[in-house]
């Protein structure tokens, strides 16, 4: 069970890093290309990082609560879960920052930078995690 859930953990880091890399580049190229009004796809791309990031947060979870740590549990180990609660949290507080379509263009460069740390995050958070 343990090592199921690790490599859906693993995974689905992976799946962030990918999800995140086209989210915060495609908003920045819609961004630039001045739309002037978020379009669906994009749309529906930040809410599956958001998606996954929780999932990945709730996989780190289980982890912890069947006793597993993550890399060899000493050292900077606990930065792993700063690194992850970044991840798990950054486009929901992100959302409080929206101006809930008022201004489009300004919501979707937010969403863009926040994909971007959000991919960082999880790069650190790989760097602190395996074993």
């Amino acid at each position: 069970m343990v090592e199921f859930i690790n490599s859906l953990h693993f995974f689905n880091a992976i799946l962030i890093l990918i999800a995140g890399t086209v989210t915060g580049v495609w908003g920045l190229i819609l961004f630039f290309m001045k739309k002037q009004t978020i379009i669906r796809p994009w749309r529906i791309a930040l809410i599956f990082t958001a998606v996954v990031g929780f999932l990945q947060a709730l996989f780190g979870v289980i982890l912890l609560l069947l006793g597993q740590q993550p890399g060899t549990g000493t050292g900077l180990f606990y930065l792993h879960f700063v690194y992850g609660a970044i991840v798990a949290l950054a486009i929901p507080v992100g959302v409080t920052y929206t101006t809930g379509g008022k201004n489009p263009r300004r919501d979707m460069l937010l969403f863009s930078i926040i994909s971007l740390v959000l991919v960082a995050a999880a790069v650190r958070a790989l760097m602190t995690g395996p074993h």
